[in-house]
C-alpha cells in the first residue's frame, strides 16, 4: 500500500514511519523537509497518488499554537484544504484531538465520539473546525481523536519528559491544579490505532485512541519521583488556559477496529527512565 504521512517528521509521524514501512511503500512529507503544505506550488510536486493520507500537520499542542497562532491557523485550516482537494482519491485519516471536547464535568466521567464538542482554546477549536473541513470536503475519511500522547522522543518540554527531567536533576514538579487529570496515551498504542484504521478502511467515522485511565498529575509526579529516587513536587494553581481532562471511551474503536491498548502510563514511564 502507498501511505503519505503529511506533516510525519514529528514525534508521532516518526514512529508511523517506522511501523507502517514494515510492509507498505511510506513517503514522508513536512516543512521541515522543505513542503510546507501551505503553498500549492510545493503541494503540486508531490504525486495524488497514495491509498492512504495520513495529516498530522499541526502544531503539537496549545502552547505552541499561542507561541505561533497565524502559522498554526494557516496549516490547520489553509494548509488542510489544500491536501484534501489534492488527495481527494485517497482514504484520508486526519489527526484531531481530545482538546476538542473542552472541560470535562467530571474527571470519572468518560467522553464518548457522539458528545458536542465545546473546545474552550484555540488549539481545539482549530482541530473542531478541522474535523468539519475534513467530513465537508472529502467523502473517505477517518478522524482520531488521541489525548496525551507520550513515549520515546517526545518534545522535552511536554508533561512526561519535563516531569521526569527535574526529578532526575533533583527539582522540584510543578504540578498545576490537585484536580488536573490526564488520559496519558502511548505513541506505540496511537500507531497500533492508526494501522488498524488503515487495515480496515474505516470510511467517515471518529474514533478516541487512548488507554481510557484518568491519572492525576500529582500521583504522577509521586511515582516519577519514587521511581528515580530524587525530587519532589509541588501543586499550583491550575492553568485555565487549557481544560479540565479526564478519559476518553474508547469502545467504539475496540469494536470497530479490533483496537487494544497496551501500554499502562506507569509502564510507559519505566521505559522513559
Amino acid at each position: 500500500m502507498n501511505i503519505l504521512l503529511i506533516g510525519g517528521a514529528g514525534f508521532i509521524g516518526k514512529h508511523l514511519e517506522r511501523e507502517l514501512e514494515q510492509d507498505n511503500n511510506v513517503v514522508v512529507i513536512d516543512k521541515k523537509f522543505g513542503t510546507n503544505v501551505n503553498n500549492h506550488n510545493h503541494l503540486n510536486l508531490i504525486s495524488p497518488d497514495y491509498d492512504c493520507v495520513v495529516f498530522l500537520a499541526a502544531e503539537p499542542n496549545l502552547a505552541a499554537v499561542k507561541r505561533s497562532p497565524v502559522e498554526a491557523t494557516h496549516t490547520m485550516t489553509t494548509g488542510l484544504i489544500n491536501c484534501l482537494t489534492k488527495f481527494n482519491n485517497s482514504h484520508f485519516i486526519y489527526f484531531s484531538s481530545s482538546m476538542v471536547y473542552g472541560n470535562w464535568d467530571s474527571n470519572l466521567a468518560n467522553k464518548y465520539e457522539y458528545e458536542n464538542p465545546a473546545p474552550i482554546d484555540l488549539y481545539g477549536r482549530l482541530k473542531l473546525v478541522g474535523e468539519g473541513l475534513v467530513k465537508e470536503l472529502h467523502d473517505n475519511w477517518t478522524i482520531i481523536r488521541p489525548t496525551a500522547v507520550y513515549g520515546k522522543g517526545d518534545d522535552p518540554s511536554r508533561v512526561l519528559p519535563t516531569f521526569i527531567r527535574t526529578a532526575k536533576e533533583g527539582g522540584v514538579i510543578e504540578v498545576k491544579g490537585h484536580d488536573n487529570c490526564l488520559d496519558f496515551t502511548n505513541v506505540s498504542d496511537v500507531v497500533q490505532a492508526v494501522r488498524l484504521m488503515i487495515e480496515r478502511k474505516s470510511r467517515n467515522q471518529i474514533y478516541n485512541v487512548s488507554y481510557s485511565q484518568s491519572h492525576a498529575l500529582d500521583i504522577i509526579a509521586e511515582y516519577i519521583c519514587t521511581q528515580i529516587g530524587t525530587g519532589s513536587y509541588t501543586i499550583s494553581q491550575r492553568d485555565y488556559d487549557y481544560p479540565k481532562r479526564g478519559a476518553l471511551d474508547i469502545q467504539k474503536a475496540k469494536t470497530e477496529l479490533g483496537y487494544d491498548p497496551k501500554i499502562s502510563v506507569q509502564e510507559g514511564i519505566k521505559g522513559l527512565l
